[in-house]
């Protein structure tokens, strides 16, 4: 079985390509989450794979609090594929030491988290997508094989990422206050169904972000009349659809 965290939509097409390609069963971790629950695995269960997004090379918070209470049988295959969109610093291998991996592999996709960087722009978006549609099916048949293997992109001064830079940025950046809604706001509620940590609620039509924000931007990403901005720069560069690049 695998079980994917996504946002923006990038992890759950990965997982969704995973699954196809293997014939597991697909599992969202956010249904799970909301629910406040974590499912039992069968005795027999024969892998367990795990699907989810790099945030600020690690991983992110609501996966490490599923992973934490998922048991998962001593004989099952265990392997994580991440996505990111230029490296991942030391974050799969720290991971590790807490949820043990036999394999992993890390998958570039379009860059998404805007409040810090630009889009990519779409040639360069779609040739991530290319590539990565080339590169699952190796994946997949590694997985198939139970293969022992560790395909990580980590990039430079990996460790510093990982457990320097992210410590700060989660202390520092993952805010909610610079969230703005404008006038094109049409109340629809898009950004409160697709944020998937239940960080946002409606008050008189208009969404309002509260501490369970993880800053994926899914709302941001989501919103159909492109409402939602954070702060003055994120306006001008525009929203992130997977599906334009498929």
């Amino acid at each position: 079985m695998i079980f994917y965290f996504s946002a923006t939509g990038n992890s759950r097409w990965v997982a969704g390509q995973l699954a196809e390609l293997t014939g597991d069963e697909l599992f969202n971790m956010a249904d799970f989450l909301r629910e406040g629950r974590v499912p039992a695995l069968p005795a027999d269960t024969a892998r367990v794979g795990v699907v989810f997004p790099i945030h600020s090379w690690y991983v992110p918070a609501p996966v490490l609090r599923f992973l934490s209470q998922l048991a998962v049988p001593a004989s099952a295959y265990r392997y994580a594929v991440c996505t990111c969109g230029d490296d991942v610093g030391r974050g799969l291998s720290r991971l590790s030491r807490h949820f043990p991996l036999d394999a992993a592999w890390s998958v570039q996709m379009p860059n998404t988290y805007v409040p810090m960087f630009d889009l990519d722009a779409p040639e360069l978006a779609r040739q991530k997508v290319a590539d990565a549609r080339t590169f699952l099916p190796a994946i997949a048949e590694a997985v198939v094989r139970k293969e022992h293997a560790w395909c990580v992109h980590e990039g430079g001064f990996p460790r510093c990422k990982t457990y320097v830079v992210y410590p700060l940025f989660k202390h520092f950046c993952v805010k909610t206050k610079a969230f703005r809604v404008d006038n094109a706001c049409i109340s629809c509620g898009r950004c409160e169904q697709n944020c998937p940590v239940s960080a946002i609620r409606l008050v008189d039509g208009r969404p309002v972000w509260n501490k369970a924000c993880i800053h994926c931007m899914a709302c941001l990403h989501g919103c159909p009349v492109n409402a939602i901005s954070y702060g003055a720069g994120t306006r001008k560069k525009g929203q992130y659809r997977l599906e334009d690049y498929l």
